[in-house]
């Protein structure tokens, strides 16, 4: 009896996991209704962008409302490709992307090595190029925690000629004080 009471307790908890992956947003119904709102508006500006550079910015905010709404990943990063291919130049689908990819670092950081390997580094894409060091950087200083590439980034936004100015953090913990060897 004991390996079928093992087998109901796993089935439950399957279960229960599928249940909570499946779930539906069940967040205010306004919040959803005025996100739903400015997907509509982004796709009514991509169609009738002129420029690459309104294509780009309708592409962003469309990336940035599915990157906040639940399940919308997926969505969020087609736009913010979209985006980057739109106008190759611009710096502003990198940044954009990187704040609104935050919460998901390791897509992020294949996010921007897609950038850095689809276009050249030299020219009028240089500013999108160092832009997107610089994000990558930060996202492997900060959640990815690999200082070995962080500092090859560096390196290479060096080699640009765009020497990356770290902040410097502080060692001590609040509350701490810093204390002297005693010789």
């Amino acid at each position: 009896m004991t390996w079928q009471l093992a087998l109901a307790v796993a089935a439950a908890l399957f279960g229960a996991f599928i249940v909570w992956r499946v779930r539906p947003s069940l967040g205010p119904r306004k919040v959803g209704k005025a996100r739903r709102q400015a997907i509509a508006e982004a796709k009514a500006r991509m169609a009738a962008a002129t420029s690459p550079a309104d294509r780009t910015a309708a592409l962003c905010d469309a990336g940035d409302a599915h990157a906040s709404s639940v399940g919308g990943l997926t969505s969020a990063l087609g736009y913010y490709l979209r985006a980057m291919r739109s106008d190759p130049t611009s710096t502003e689908p990198i940044s954009r992307a990187a704040r609104g990819l935050a919460r998901r670092p390791r897509t992020v950081e294949s996010l921007l090595w897609r950038r850095l390997g689809s276009a050249s580094w030299e020219g009028a894409n240089r500013a999108a190029a160092v832009t997107a060091l610089t994000e990558l950087e930060r996202v492997y200083a900060g959640p990815l925690r690999n200082r070995l590439r962080a500092n090859a980034v560096a390196n290479a936004l060096a080699a640009l000629g765009q020497p990356l100015v770290r902040e410097k953090r502080a060692s001590l913990k609040p509350g701490a004080t810093k204390t002297t060897p005693q010789a």
